[in-house]
């Protein structure tokens, strides 16, 4: 398990909220999860004279919701794409060395290495089989939070699609703070106690055969090196900008419970898995309806899957930027979402249009 530093935050949230994104027309998705915003060009954001407090407000509004959408960024190119990213990260207390994800296989990695490209090809590149075959029962193993195998694993990722099927192709995501509330006070102690193990098979087998073949790092940031790809951290993180607790080991990349026998970590992940799958109000679904849609999520308070039925109807492919945030850690002083608010962050004061 690790953490930051000797000490945590002394308070949370480390900044003010100075009120610059009110005025804009914002509509929350689901009480627990997603927000969208229908009048806002993150282009002209980018250069306000008070850009940095804008974005630093996001961070906080991203730290309550998870996601936030972006509808019609007509503006919106690889390189404004990557500095709204970048900035994000910079502004909201990232570590100041802590840059872009670099794909750890070099054959992932295109013109760009930090803009990576979200399709088929890639899940056949990286486990060497196709996505066709028997019908699929169950998509639960989509579930994940980004490249959670890293030492400091992604904070924020933003996508958009480049091609769009006809229909289909949504991409959900799950609270992790509500998962972590659905838990009873004894279960919630429980978890408290336990770190896991995530790690990518997947990437250290072709690791093992082609060392050569691997980006060593630093991958984004300074602990991000090596080619073991495998690490612990905490089943339960504490947001650093919120304080709320969040349920934070499960999803592909993360593997095994710490400390527990393989029976007893198989019963926990499922155990996860059944409040995921039997509470969709913990969740918030996307359907893009454009290339010039934009999705931003906080991956330290997300579990998010893409809906995979599209392939019949059309391709899907997306540009994705991520970057890296703190190493993950649980300040014991911390509470959940609910025990911090009394209930919804956000009571829906903003009517739907």
């Amino acid at each position: 398990m690790g953490s930051i530093s000797s000490s945590y935050p002394a308070s949370y949230p480390p900044f003010p909220d100075s009120g610059s994104l009110q005025g804009h027309k914002l509509v929350h998705l689901t009480p627990a999860i997603g927000s969208e915003f229908r009048d806002v060009d993150v282009t002209q954001w980018l250069h306000e004279p008070n850009s940095d407090q804008i974005l630093r407000d996001l961070s906080l509004l991203l730290a309550q919701r998870g996601v936030v959408f972006f509808r019609s960024q007509l503006n919106i190119t690889d390189t404004l794409q990557k500095e709204f990213c970048r900035r994000l990260n910079e502004v909201s207390g990232a570590p100041k060395e802590n840059g872009f994800y670099r794909h750890s296989l070099k054959a992932m990695q295109g013109a760009d290495p930090e803009m990576g490209k979200v399709d088929p090809d890639r899940i056949l590149k990286m486990y060497s089989k196709p996505l066709d075959g028997l019908p699929r029962q169950s998509h639960v193993k989509d579930w994940h939070t980004d490249s959670s195998f890293e030492r400091m694993p992604p904070s924020y990722t933003v996508l958009r699609l480049g091609e769009m099927p006809e229909t289909g192709g949504d991409t959900l995501w799950a609270s992790g703070y509500e998962l972590y509330d659905r838990l009873s006070p004894p279960y919630q102690r429980f978890f408290d106690s336990l770190t896991a193990n995530h790690k990518s098979p997947a990437l250290i087998e072709a690791a093992r055969a082609d060392p050569k073949g691997m980006d060593s790092g630093p991958r984004g940031a300074s602990g991000n090196v090596g080619l073991e790809f495998s690490n612990h951290h905490p089943l339960v993180r504490t947001h650093p900008l919120t304080g709320w607790k969040s349920l934070f080991g499960y999803g592909i990349n993360c593997h095994r419970i710490d400390g527990v026998t393989e029976i007893e970590s198989n019963q926990i992940f499922d155990k996860i898995t059944r409040l995921i799958l039997d509470n969709q109000d913990t969740q918030v679904r996307f359907h893009w309806e454009s290339t010039s849609d934009l999705a931003v999520w906080d991956n330290r308070c997300t579990f998010h899957a893409a809906t995979q039925d599209h392939f019949e109807v059309g391709s899907r492919i997306g540009w994705r930027c991520m970057v890296m945030g703190e190493v993950p850690y649980l300040d014991p002083k911390t509470k959940s979402r609910r025990q911090t608010t009394g209930g919804w962050p956000y009571r829906l004061e903003n009517p739907k249009a």
